[in-house]
């Protein structure tokens, strides 16, 4: 059974605010083994690490089709900011710029 996010942080909750953040939030919250991930939480307060960033990462990656690099979520560890940068940099990619 997955930990409560309650019992983990003291934030309150702010729900994903799009499919993406809540597609992300989801596969954060597998990986972690945790019930659920909001807008504001940390990934380092939930538990996470560099294994579990690879992990997310790659399941991201697969999951949503956009390039994901760990070192993206070790230095946005809210959900909203990592969403941020994957949007951005996915559409930096493409457009070429």
């Amino acid at each position: 059974m997955p930990d409560l996010r309650e019992e983990l942080t003291d934030a309150p909750y702010t729900p994903p605010a799009d499919p993406l953040e809540k597609q992300v939030a989801e596969i954060i919250a597998s990986v972690l083994d945790i019930d659920k991930v909001g807008r504001e939480d940390s990934f380092y307060d939930l538990g996470g690490g560099s294994m579990q960033a690879i992990r997310i990462c790659a399941r991201a990656e697969q999951e949503t089709g956009l390039t994901v690099d760990p070192l993206t979520l070790l230095e946005n560890d809210r959900l909203v900011d990592f969403v941020a940068e994957l949007r951005g940099a996915n559409s930096t990619a493409a457009t070429g710029n």
